[in-house]
């Protein structure tokens, strides 16, 4: 019985031969766990892959899907326009993350765009119809699948979690919190720090706020060394501070999926 869970690509075998083969790079995504080596053979030889650097789209709201994007490295950003002429940020998608599936799938315009949201972004393409054919001889791809939209469910209960969070302090503390639990790391000296570059306006419409009440937080935040931001994300120096704004357990500081 399959199950759905968490992996990491060098949890996926031996090194790949060569870096830039798509069928390697398949062999070693979550997606294509436990399918057959024929099915990702041939979908490794219909693969190509994308490169982007960052504000680069790789696809605009509306174009029809042609293939199935997975994520090999860097982080991209899905947007959608909004009646008032603006962008929202609907999520971020990190590595090994599939891409505009349900569109391909149920052969639709994609309803939002994707684009590069670091430096160097790289995708893997998997052109639709040999997608499908996939899906239809290979059960274990259709569940991998499956999976990776349950990850789209905690996604929602985790922004759900940000925006009940209380006040805007609050819901921006929770909102860096859990960026940190997806895509944190650490620098010199064990300060935790988050590399993804969003603007104040992603910010505030993140936890639903105008931009002028989040740059006065971040602003009061980095006075009072808290948080510092740059254009490449933050640096979160003070995270018992930041933990008690955000009314959240410190022993609930465990991997989230929010974001991709």
């Amino acid at each position: 019985m399959a199950h759905c869970g968490v992996h990491s690509l060098a949890d996926a075998g031996p090194a790949r031969k060569d870096p830039n083969d798509p069928a390697e790079l398949l062999q070693r995504m979550p997606l294509f766990e436990g399918v057959e080596t024929a099915v990702v053979q041939r979908l490794g030889k219909a693969a190509t892959i994308g490169r982007y650097e960052r504000g680069e789209h790789l696809w605009h709201a509306g174009q029809a899907p042609i293939a199935l994007s997975i994520v090999r490295s860097g982080l991209v950003k899905v947007v959608r326009p909004t009646p008032n002429g603006r962008t929202a940020l609907c999520g971020l998608f990190g590595r090994s993350s599939p891409l505009g599936e349900v569109a391909l799938i149920k052969d639709i315009p994609y309803p939002s765009s994707t684009l590069a949201a670091t430096k160097g972004v790289s995708v893997v393409n998997i052109p639709r119809a040999e997608l499908l054919h996939a899906l239809s001889v290979a059960p274990r791809l259709s569940i991998n699948l499956l999976c990776s939209l349950e990850g789209r469910l905690t996604m929602l209960h985790d922004k759900i979690d940000v925006l009940s969070a209380g006040s805007v302090e609050a819901r921006l503390a929770t909102l860096l919190i859990k960026l940190y639990q997806q895509f944190g790391d650490e620098i010199e000296g064990g300060i935790p720090r988050i590399m993804v570059p969003l603007s104040r306006q992603e910010l505030a419409d993140l936890v639903s706020t105008t931009f002028e009440t989040a740059i006065r937080v971040l602003t009061r935040w980095e006075r009072a060394g808290v948080v510092s931001t740059d254009g490449d994300g933050f640096t979160l120096h003070d995270v018992t501070s930041l933990t008690a704004i955000s009314g959240v357990s410190s022993s609930d500081w465990a991997v989230s999926t929010w974001v991709g």
